[in-house]
């Protein structure tokens, strides 16, 4: 069976009206004061890119990731051109192909998720060639659901309920001073109020630290059952991150790896010893294949991973489901309501403290909505 065509869509699905895109956040731009009080006043191109891969039987698989219409034009522009016509029984190969076609130039960011949006169609297309699920086509899995911690902005509205852990994401960073320490302390006494006792709270810093406020932080939390920092200053620095581990409570983890966007990325954080927990993103980092040889690795190291906003990629489900033991996920708080929580199928069940994992071979498409941005002619979007 040959690939027939490839074809990426940016749409707007409403990400920068989210409210951890429009309230104040900590990030690499806080520094800014222009940029301070909301990432949507400067975030990267946010449409998501939905990929449509079709086989010559007619058989269509999906995916989605993000970068916008940067995403959109690599794909279309340079990695189709490589792949069509090609065989997908060895998606391997194809992965390989098109990360070796952009190491000249990138091998990161935009580019990465461009390889992730089409290898993630490709092992779709495969397991709805076979009639199966991508679960099953994983290699089965023993559960029908695994545990998932909630990353909120609203901690009071989970209090009551069970959940394995919460998540905040840090509203300052070293430029706003004590008073701004002062408020992310507070907020995390709020989470922890509302998790209740012998619940993990963690805090998500979204590279907007550094290793002395990391520290200082940390100090001020110390009486709280803080599980991990998250990202508090760039996978890069890994002298700054050895700091900070080194003087960290050996109690709180350093969770790294969103935005590590490949297996040679997650390689150079697993050597330096600092990383407690690994999180990479599938629709980022590679896609399927890479991410199966990141846990290959994590494997090796005995590194904990948790795989990145996993509630909204069901391909991150059936991953955790079926090469993970003892899994932890990720869901997003996006409000009662939200597209984002149904961009590849329905909505996934949430139940005391664990999200379902779907078998449904068919349950992997983008909403009826995002259709009819694939019903256009596309050759003018693709390079010659």
């Amino acid at each position: 069976m040959m690939i027939r065509s490839i074809t990426a869509r940016a749409v707007d699905v409403g990400f920068q009206r989210q409210a951890l895109q429009t309230t104040r956040v900590a990030s690499p731009m806080s520094q800014f004061p222009r940029f301070a009080e909301a990432r949507a006043s400067w975030m990267w191109p946010t449409k998501k890119v939905f990929v449509r891969v079709e086989a010559d039987t007619g058989v269509i698989g999906w995916s989605c990731t993000n970068g916008g219409e940067v995403v959109e034009m690599i794909i279309n522009s340079h990695l189709a051109r490589l792949l069509e016509g090609e065989s997908f029984d060895d998606l391997e190969m194809l992965n390989r192909q098109m990360s070796a076609s952009l190491l000249p130039n990138d091998r990161s960011g935009f580019a990465m998720m461009a390889v992730a949006g089409i290898d993630i169609a490709l092992w779709d297309l495969t397991a709805k060639s076979k009639a199966t699920s991508l679960v099953d086509h994983l290699g089965g899995a023993s559960i029908d659901s695994v545990p998932v911690y909630m990353t909120t902005p609203r901690p009071e509205a989970f209090a009551g309920t069970y959940w394995p852990g919460l998540k905040a994401a840090a509203p300052y960073g070293p430029e706003s001073g004590q008073e701004g320490l002062e408020a992310n302390v507070a907020l995390m006494r709020r989470f922890a109020e509302a998790a209740g006792p012998d619940v993990p709270i963690m805090i998500d810093a979204f590279l907007a630290w550094d290793a002395d406020y990391t520290l200082r932080f940390a100090e001020a939390v110390s009486d709280l059952p803080v599980a991990w920092i998250e990202d508090p200053i760039p996978p890069q620095d890994i002298e700054g991150l050895q700091r900070i581990r080194d003087a960290l409570d050996p109690k709180i983890d350093l969770a790294l790896g969103n935005f590590a966007f490949s297996l040679a990325d997650c390689a150079d954080l697993l050597r330096s010893g600092v990383v407690g927990v690994l999180q990479p993103d599938v629709a980022w980092a590679g896609g399927v294949t890479e991410t199966l040889r990141i846990l290959d690795l994590a494997g090796e190291t005995k590194t904990r991973v948790i795989l990145h906003n996993t509630c909204e990629q069901p391909w991150a489900l059936a991953l955790a489901a079926t090469r993970q033991v003892d899994a932890l996920v990720e869901c997003v708080d996006r409000g009662e309501t939200s597209p984002l929580y149904s961009l590849m199928g329905p909505r996934p069940e949430i139940s005391d403290g664990r999200v379902a994992i779907s078998r449904d071979p068919e349950g992997n498409r983008p909403p009826d909505s995002v259709l009819p941005a694939f019903e256009a002619d596309t050759s003018s979007s693709k390079g010659g």
